[in-house]
């Protein structure tokens, strides 16, 4: 079956991430970010992010088997930028 943008967005709703798809010009993004403090245990990053060309859409599938991998804590919390933005 194929994987649709509702499915990425159930999943990250269940973990606490936050979607963002976004359609800008010839593009089409779609990035998932891990809750704070947080990184995909996949990658070990903070934010998973697909894009393709428009018409085409992201690999949801593929995101979806690297979010079920779950998450893990940030190894490097307290240095992390990520984590502990400066404030300008």
């Amino acid at each position: 079956m194929n994987k649709t943008l509702k499915d990425v967005k159930a999943l990250a709703k269940k973990l606490g991430a936050k979607v963002e798809d976004d359609k800008c010009g010839n593009y089409h993004t779609c990035r998932v970010e891990a809750p704070h403090g947080k990184v995909w245990a996949c990658d070990d990053i903070h934010e998973l992010v697909d894009e393709t060309n428009r018409p085409w859409k992201p690999d949801y599938a593929d995101m979806l088997s690297r979010m079920e991998h779950g998450l893990n804590d940030c190894p490097q919390r307290d240095d992390c930028e990520w984590c502990n933005p400066m404030e300008e």
